[in-house]
């Protein structure tokens, strides 16, 4: 991510969907890795104005804290007590270190221990999503990263990845995704027409949770938000890999 992205719509989406989960499932706990890469001078992104998407009203003074100059992800841990009803730990992993490329990222991830994240939801969130075949730079998380980390996840967490949509509609984009996700038990998006959240659970009972938290959030919160179950370990056939 950008710090130039802080407080506008897609943050807006991006942070009501991650307080609902973490106040209506067992996952006590936000881990943020942002993946930071430089601002973009001259860019217009990140301007869209926060109030475009409809989140919670104490949402919006959260989403206003994040535009203030100097802009510091170390803000974003605010959202745990955004609302004095609901609160829950947050904590932001590396936030003023750039993931860069080739021998940098091996220096990104270096203190990074997914194996004490209990009861967490641990999201990424590159520039642009998961990587693809032809792009292996600094807007993604690479697919071998991702397994290793996943792999040390505790059974009591979950990953979630943010990922913009390409030319392509989402429909083939999560089948090409879900190609390369072999290694997780469940897989779920909540999406609008240009960006999705990705959970994927390690096990039925972290992946029945997370879905049903997504699907509700959808149905109670947002019905503008669309879910799509890229993947359920329950629902193959048997003798399946």
């Amino acid at each position: 991510m950008k710090l130039q992205y802080l407080g506008d719509a897609r943050d807006a989406f991006k942070w009501d969907l991650l307080y609902w989960i973490c106040t209506t499932s067992s996952f006590s706990k936000l881990v943020f890795v942002p993946l930071l890469t430089p601002d973009r001078e001259g860019s217009n992104e990140g301007l869209t104005p926060h109030h475009r998407f409809k989140c919670e009203d104490f949402i919006r003074p959260f989403l206003d804290s994040l535009k203030e100059e100097p802009r510091t992800l170390n803000r974003i841990a605010a959202l745990g007590t955004a609302n004095p009803e609901k609160q829950f730990q947050v904590s932001v992993f590396a936030p003023e270190r750039f993931i860069g490329a080739g021998t940098k990222r091996r220096e990104y991830w270096s203190d990074f221990d997914a194996s004490t994240l209990e009861n967490s939801i641990v999201f990424f969130d590159p520039d642009t999503g998961y990587e693809t075949k032809t792009r292996h730079g600094p807007k993604w998380i690479r697919q071998g990263e991702l397994k290793n980390l996943f792999a040390r996840l505790p059974e009591t967490s979950m990953a979630l990845v943010y990922q913009h949509r390409h030319r392509c509609p989402w429909v083939y984009q999560f089948a090409k995704l879900t190609q390369n996700l072999a290694y997780v038990h469940t897989a779920i998006a909540a999406h609008e027409p240009n960006l999705a959240f990705v959970a994927m659970a390690g096990n039925a009972t972290s992946g029945k949770e997370i879905t049903q938290a997504m699907k509700e959030y959808a149905v109670r919160r947002h019905p503008a938000v669309a879910v799509t179950e890229l993947l359920s370990r329950d629902q193959l056939p048997v003798g399946c890999d």
